[in-house]
């Protein structure tokens, strides 16, 4: 089988960021059962003209070589409507086209073209603007939208809207209902949002978890778990959750435990003024982005995401997993794995203060958190695997 795989025009790697790890998994798993996969690194960068060629970005691609047949950057036309009554009719009538410029005939072309020429018997499109791209193109060609998370759902928790950005927002959850009931099926790393889809009208809706490369585990010879918080301020979730959790954790902890430290993993580019502020504490270590994770990411050490909702995937989960460490985590933010189980294989959160108190009791409780560990570790195989995953997905895509 043809495979088209439309995805950002960034990284593709399972160490970059939430998103990359996610497009990393699909397409293994596409190359793993033996498609003959087609990308397309998509560019959205402003510009009316549309370009399709082979100047791909070296660093994006270096750690899928392997996964495809052939490799393509795609600038696509962005072409707003003329006039303001046009505007308002395409609100109206059209809020994809209102919304997304790429909308539009001279893009639509380029992928009907290259479809054509390929023999494409399928188009997988990666996160939301790739899928609204050839959604709305009107391809013969069924569409797996590989779903990440809802934007209306995730731009609420941002900050205060004005009247302008909740008409925006009004417009992008019209588009993003309609796109996941329009495509032939969905695919998505998290349980919950599955389910949501299948509600909001496409039974077509699979349930794939985010899978990883089997790690091999180095011995931790301290005597004491340091506190683990892993990934990069540009995403919401590390953004928000690790300045709640020092808000409202940190000193309490502190106070318990005087000797405990706590070890942040990722780019700080993103954080604001006040988590820097925070940041500057001697018992905080901040390493930035760490390309190889096996000396920083110890068994049995503790990792934290204090992340308070429940949307899109944590894609660190199946990583903690991966390295036998013992999770803290919200209820909420782990909702998105039924393989996560409280007192089993993780321990989970009803919020920040209850996490406060259970940091506290798992950090001088060595045989927990070996237990944990180890039951992470067992999960991870059993479920987070590419190979545990093949079938499953195989099974899907024939049937459609």
């Amino acid at each position: 089988m043809n495979v088209l795989f439309l995805v950002n025009n960034t990284k593709i790697s399972p160490n970059a960021n939430g998103g990359a790890s996610v497009y990393f998994s699909h397409l293994q798993l596409l190359a793993k059962l033996n498609y003959k996969v087609h990308v397309l690194m998509i560019d959205f960068a402003d510009g009316k003209k549309a370009a399709l060629s082979s100047n791909v970005t070296p660093e994006y691609v270096q750690e899928i070589k392997g996964f495809y047949t052939e490799i393509h950057h795609f600038q696509v036309a962005q072409i707003p409507p003329n006039g303001i009554i046009n505007r308002i009719k395409t609100a109206i009538s059209s809020p994809e086209k209102f919304e997304y410029f790429f909308v539009n005939t001279t893009n639509e072309k380029i992928l009907k073209k290259y479809i054509s020429e390929n023999n494409i018997h399928l188009v997988w499109a990666e996160w939301r603007w790739t899928a609204i791209l050839a959604n709305y193109a009107n391809l013969d060609t069924p569409i797996i939208y590989a779903h990440h998370d809802w934007e209306f759902k995730l731009r609420k928790l941002k900050s205060k809207l004005s009247f302008m950005q909740k008409f925006h927002l009004k417009q992008k959850k019209r588009v993003e209902l309609d796109l996941v009931k329009s495509v032939n099926a969905c695919i998505s790393a998290s349980y919950t949002e599955t389910q949501e889809i299948k509600d909001y009208g496409n039974p077509n809706a699979l349930y794939i978890p985010l899978t990883y490369e089997q790690v091999e585990l180095v011995e931790n010879t301290e005597e004491t778990p340091t506190i683990v918080h892993l990934g990069g301020m540009g995403t919401t979730a590390n953004r928000i959750g690790l300045e709640r959790f020092l808000e409202v954790s940190w000193n309490d902890l502190k106070t318990q435990l005087p000797n405990v430290t706590l070890k942040v993993i990722g780019n700080l580019k993103y954080a604001s003024e006040s988590l820097l502020q925070r940041l500057k504490d001697p018992q905080i270590e901040c390493l930035g982005f760490v390309e190889d994770l096996m000396s920083e990411l110890k068994p049995y050490d503790i990792h934290i995401i204090p992340w308070e909702y429940n949307t899109g995937t944590r894609t660190r989960i199946p990583l903690v997993f991966n390295y036998a460490q013992v999770l803290v985590c919200t209820k909420e933010a782990a909702s998105c794995y039924p393989e996560v189980i409280h007192d089993q294989n993780s321990i989970l959160s009803n919020d920040l203060q209850h996490m406060t108190q259970q940091l506290i009791d798992l950090y001088n409780n060595t045989e927990k958190r070996i237990f944990i560990g180890d039951n992470a570790r067992k999960t991870f195989l059993q479920s987070f695997t590419a190979d545990e995953q093949l079938e499953k997905l195989k099974v899907f895509l024939e049937s459609l």
